[in-house]
């Protein structure tokens, strides 16, 4: 095993410096576009004036979240029988939301996936098929969450005054949840039927792959103390995206209900589960300014609001100071060092003989579906 270290140096190619002044740039004209819409130097004074330990609070909610998240990806990890140290994951884990915050299309998930594939001193290498798993397990786990909560905070805001996008939307997040199940279920005999199909290594390694992933994702059914404490975790994570707002609304003076909040950013997590911008910039601001909008005068009563300062406050705690602290989690970490030898690793795979004629040597491996 390489020993890892890290230098500043080792990062550039991981976060280029052009990657970087886009985001600011989607940033900067979100915020500018914010502050126009609703009231401009309003916007600033309201943000001035907030009171800094609703602020601070929220900022302490949002961060025990990710504490939360990295213990719940160790038990579904050990579930599928890898032992790997709490630290690590959470640290791996917030690395990955720094990537995904570079990158659309939640690619920090893949990183994840990749570093865990490695050697390690902290850890025996994982199969891809096992690390899959615990992400989409991670998935099914949010979803499910954010769908049940939503749904329960929606109707005792609204009822019967829900518009038909966004119970469409919401009906989709369940139809994907409905789906996964219904695969996780079909995919033994499934699988068995396609292995008739073709006696061929590649083929049968992915079906192998397939068949390890479906009974990775079957785990929860068979370990249910586990699976009961995933799933308070999962609760916990995404109402602490409820009280960020709440307590954000609570530092401007906006003394809305709690349900409110939380219907508020329940529906936005939904609307973002699929991020087109790096880290959603624009797209999630977007979908706050929008909801609040939305929402029926009867549910705000008499605590009207600056819905600019309200998104850009929350944004500024769920976001960009995380993205700060996660990059330095990334570099301390030493997980800089780790993605250059993905890379590296990616570069060379297809190389099989060295220039003196003889097979490239390859690290042993119990996976046969690397």
């Amino acid at each position: 095993m390489r020993k890892t270290s890290f230098s500043i140096t080792n990062s550039s190619s991981f976060a280029p410096r052009g990657r970087l002044f886009v985001l600011l740039g989607l940033g900067v004209a979100t915020w500018a576009g914010l502050i126009a819409l609703f009231g401009g130097q309003t916007v600033v004074q309201v943000i001035a004036t907030a009171n800094p330990w609703w602020l601070l609070l929220a900022v302490v909610v949002h961060y025990s979240s990710f504490a939360v998240r990295g213990h719940r990806w160790q038990q579904l990890l050990g579930m599928m029988g890898r032992r790997v140290d709490y630290f690590y994951t959470t640290g791996l884990l917030i690395a990955g939301w720094f990537v995904s915050a570079l990158l659309p299309a939640r690619a920090g998930d893949f990183m994840r996936i990749g570093v865990l594939r490695l050697d390690s001193s902290r850890h025996a290498p994982i199969p891809v098929a096992d690390s899959l798993g615990s992400v989409v397990l991670e998935r099914a786990l949010d979803i499910l969450a954010i769908v049940g909560l939503g749904l329960v905070f929606g109707w005792a805001v609204l009822q019967s005054q829900a518009p038909g996008w966004l119970l469409a939307s919401y009906a989709a997040a369940v139809a994907l949840l409905m789906a996964l199940i219904v695969v996780v279920l079909l995919a033994p005999p499934v699988i068995a039927w396609l292995r008739r199909w073709s006696q061929r290594r590649f083929w049968q390694a992915l079906l192998d792959f397939g068949d390890q992933l479906a009974a990775s994702l079957r785990l929860l059914l068979r370990r249910p103390r586990r699976a009961a404490l995933v799933t308070i975790e999962s609760l916990y994570i995404w109402l602490c995206d409820a009280l960020v707002v709440w307590f954000v609304l609570r530092s401007i003076n906006a003394v809305l209900p709690f349900e409110i909040a939380a219907f508020v950013a329940l529906t936005v997590d939904v609307l973002a589960a699929a991020p087109i911008t790096p880290g959603g910039v624009g797209q999630i601001d977007a979908a706050y300014a929008a909801i609040f909008s939305l929402l029926p005068a009867t549910t705000l009563g008499s605590s009207a609001f600056n819905i600019g300062a309200a998104v850009l406050l929350v944004r500024f705690i769920t976001y960009w100071s995380f993205l700060v602290f996660s990059g330095l989690v990334t570099v301390l970490a030493g997980f800089g060092e780790l993605l250059q030898r993905l890379r590296s690793d990616a570069s060379t795979a297809p190389t099989a003989i060295q220039s003196v004629g003889q097979p490239a040597a390859v690290q042993p491996t119990s996976d046969p579906t690397s």
